[in-house]
């Protein structure tokens, strides 16, 4: 086999696994879990129901590579390095806005209140989605920690710290924003930066 074709085949199964997780989304999103099928699910991604499998064990190990793209495509969005030439501000917005990410979206919204209601409904299953998921706000622990060191930041405990960031965030934003399909997001401006500023004055170091 060519390279040239080996490269085509490694497409076509990349472009078919995403075509089956957008299917995924849709059809939990419209059905919820217990009712959606995996023939539903190869139906709306337009590819045969021995395809789904071939990638896809089981619809639950789909709907956790659905969780995990999700949580991935948010981890995309965070600047991954600490600078110590920009402001803490800049920031610690750009993680806040990050997060937004999940809810600022028609589409990224449904799937995050599916998300929501699964994981309250049924919370043993919601642990083990979890637990199988990359440890939260790993990259925001990273960053706090290099603050940190420049001596920008103090605290006792980054995971503490990052949970009171994420607090913060999910409390005064991403659930105003499910509640309201997004019509909140409209007044985001002051509130992010009333969040960022609340959490620098406990753990800033200037001013």
């Amino acid at each position: 086999m060519s390279d040239q074709v080996k490269t085509r085949k490694k497409r076509d199964t990349h472009e078919k696994r995403q075509a089956i997780l957008e299917g995924a989304v849709k059809v939990f999103i419209e059905s919820g879990y217990d009712v959606s099928s995996m023939d539903r699910i190869a139906e709306v991604a337009g590819v045969s129901k021995r395809t789904v499998y071939n990638h896809f064990q089981s619809k639950e190990s789909l709907f956790q590579a659905v969780v995990d793209d999700f949580l991935r495509q948010r981890d995309l969005q965070k600047p991954i390095e600490y600078s110590k030439t920009r402001s803490l501000e800049e920031q610690l917005r750009e993680f806040a806005e990050a997060e937004l990410y999940l809810i600022d979206d028609p589409v990224r919204r449904g799937l995050s209140k599916f998300l929501t209601s699964i994981f309250v409904m049924d919370i043993e299953f919601g642990k083990k989605v979890r637990s199988q998921a990359k440890p939260p706000h790993e990259g925001f622990i990273h960053w706090l920690n290099a603050a940190k060191e420049d001596g920008k930041l103090q605290f006792e405990s980054a995971g503490l710290a990052a949970q009171i960031f994420y607090g913060l965030v999910e409390g005064c934003l991403t659930y105003a924003a499910l509640f309201t399909d997004g019509a909140s997001l409209k007044f985001k401006e002051p509130i992010l930066a009333e969040l960022v500023s609340t959490f620098l004055s406990r753990y800033g170091t200037e001013g």
